[in-house]
């Protein structure tokens, strides 16, 4: 049953909140909401504990924290101990609020109606309440788990039921048939395809975004940076007071994006998740599974060419998270990219950009490599507050997210001080721009999880600023999915590479073999190439040194960090004067 809380602004500071079928109660608002309006917000009876309701607050500038209230039964709830607001942010006694950052792996708990409901099925065989599981592999014994079978294009989830299962932890299974003599639960969904299996999983996530999550959602896409941008939001939330959910990995796409729904818990009251595509119609598709009150394209450059002609046509398939915005929703567009300012935003939504061009709302004032290249000092600035922070990691290249992080993390009423001190904690997300000092001294920049133009060339710049005292070493794979210009843009980041001097380039794959000998490079003593990265690793840790620095990328099907374990591996001799150092 869905009831609604109906807020009335009244004079002196104060709100007048009433529960269908309660009585009214009159509240104080927290002096940072003084002007802050006030609008209904839908409640599930059964979503969280019948003691706690929640009440968004809006105001034209920021969607703000939620407040946690408790019905008339309870109403010192409403205050902590020492009878000051516990809001958001700080209350009187100035102790700072931590963000429960929640693991995206540990699926909230499923009953199996809500689980037959999620995706139109039958109860064939009843099954206690557990969470949701998708690879028998990360079952877990003692955790009670339900194991949704898809079948995918290689293989088929169906394939790996058996009695084995209930050792593992496994309850119940959700799909279109089990094996013999199967005796734990059993939700039955009709069909035996690819189609019909991913279809199911996505009808789990809707039922998720419509019935159990009642927070706020950022959608982040792009065609870099997202991972990292989510990251950055996520952190900058931090002392918040709530719960925010941040979506596993880049599980970016249908299955992706379906899998972080479907584990968000009832308690998240912000999730940020990311959005990718390789194709038209996509985007569209995850904003709708996802419906994100908050909507933001970071950029747009030279991905997903094989399916998309131009990068107009790349725009426009990014633009389309845009598309279903409705009143209340914000769109944020990075106010420096051409092409996502030229985006259009349905009427009555709210426009937000960020960038360093004058009249956007967080604005770039400066940005610099520092710490020897190993840091990045940004200066931001919204309205008449200005931060000045350093990012402990490598690459110019992040305050773009940061500046995005900012826009985020403000609409919610953090302080952009605020938010300089929680990127100022910053780690890279794993094989993202990820500085990495091995055990024999190398440091190594893996940003080896993938790889196109734009995030190539930003990345040598990564190198490039690392204070070096041997040389710099820039081990590449191959980029995909770049169409009919493919051969033209490894030409073009080759020659990229010479210009910056690099002192060896390792290449790995066709497409750079090719750009190579196009370029008379193939022969030349600073360029080393093999078919792939095994090969690869072994011919480049014949010239490692102790005090070269690398840098390993390229797009997620070349797994170039085997290169990366194989200089890890090394046993370097390292001068005494220098262990002296």
């Amino acid at each position: 049953m869905m009831k609604r809380f109906q807020p009335k602004n009244l004079h002196n500071n104060k709100i007048r909140l009433q529960l269908e079928g309660h009585e009214e109660i009159d509240i104080h608002k927290p002096a940072r909401f003084v002007n802050t309006v006030a609008y209904a917000f839908p409640i599930v009876d059964d979503d969280v504990p019948s003691t706690y309701r929640k009440i968004k607050l809006m105001t034209s500038t920021s969607i703000c924290s939620f407040l946690r209230l408790r019905t008339l039964s309870e109403p010192k709830s409403l205050f902590n101990s020492s009878g000051s607001h516990s809001i958001a942010t700080k209350n009187t006694n100035n102790h700072t609020y931590q963000t429960n950052l929640q693991n995206p792996l540990i699926s909230p708990i499923w009953t199996v109606t809500e689980i037959a409901e999620s995706v139109n099925g039958k109860i064939l065989k009843w099954g206690p309440p557990g969470t949701i599981c998708t690879d028998t592999r990360d079952l877990k014994p003692g955790k009670n788990q339900w194991f949704f079978a898809v079948t995918g294009e290689h293989l088929d989830g169906h394939d790996f039921i058996s009695p084995e299962l209930y050792s593992k932890g496994c309850v119940g299974v959700v799909g279109n048939r089990v094996c013999d003599n199967w005796d734990k639960g059993f939700v039955h969904v009709e069909g035996n395809d690819n189609v019909n299996s991913i279809n199911s999983l996505i009808n789990m996530a809707c039922y998720a975004r419509n019935n159990r999550f009642n927070g706020v959602l950022v959608g982040v896409t792009g065609s870099v940076g997202k991972s990292t941008t989510k990251r950055m939001i996520a952190l900058s939330l931090e002392n918040l007071g709530i719960n925010v959910f941040e979506s596993y990995g880049n599980w970016n796409n249908r299955t992706g994006v379906a899998l972080s729904l479907i584990g968000i818990d009832r308690n998240v009251d912000i999730a940020v998740l990311e959005m990718g595509m390789s194709g038209k119609g996509e985007i569209l598709e995850l904003a709708r599974m996802a419906k994100p009150q908050i909507r933001v394209v970071l950029n747009v450059g030279s991905s997903h060419l094989e399916s998309l002609t131009n990068l107009e046509e790349v725009a426009m398939a990014k633009g389309e998270i845009f598309w279903d915005a409705k009143s209340g929703d914000v769109c944020i567009l990075n106010g420096d990219d051409p092409l996502v300012t030229s985006l259009p935003v349905p009427h009555g939504v709210r426009k937000v950009l960020f960038g360093q061009q004058m009249g956007c709302d967080v604005r770039l004032v400066a940005a610099e490599n520092t710490d020897g290249g190993l840091g990045v000092r940004v200066v931001l600035e919204k309205g008449k507050e200005m931060v000045d922070f350093v990012i402990p990691s490598p690459g110019l290249h992040l305050f773009l997210n940061a500046c995005a992080a900012a826009t985020v993390a403000t609409l919610f009423g953090v302080s952009l001080a605020q938010v300089g001190i929680s990127l100022s904690k910053f780690v890279p997300v794993h094989m993202r721009s990820e500085l990495q000092v091995a055990r024999n001294g190398i440091r190594i920049v893996n940003d080896a999880y993938n790889a196109n133009p734009i995030s190539t060339r930003a990345a040598i710049d990564l190198l490039k600023s690392i204070a070096c005292d041997g040389i710099r070493v820039a081990i590449l794979g191959d980029m995909l999915e770049l169409g009919s210009s493919e051969i033209e843009f490894h030409e073009k980041i080759l020659s990229y590479c010479c210009d910056c001097r690099i002192g060896l380039v390792g290449l790995a794959g066709k497409s750079f073999l090719t750009a190579a000998e196009n370029l008379n490079l193939i022969k030349a003593d600073n360029i080393i190439h093999a078919d792939d990265a095994e090969i690869l690793a072994r011919k480049i840790v014949k010239r490692v040194k102790f005090n070269d620095v690398f840098l390993v990328k390229g797009s997620r099907v070349m797994k170039m960090e085997k290169v990366v374990n194989a200089i890890k591996a090394m046993n370097i001799h390292i001068p005494s004067q220098e262990l002296r150092r």
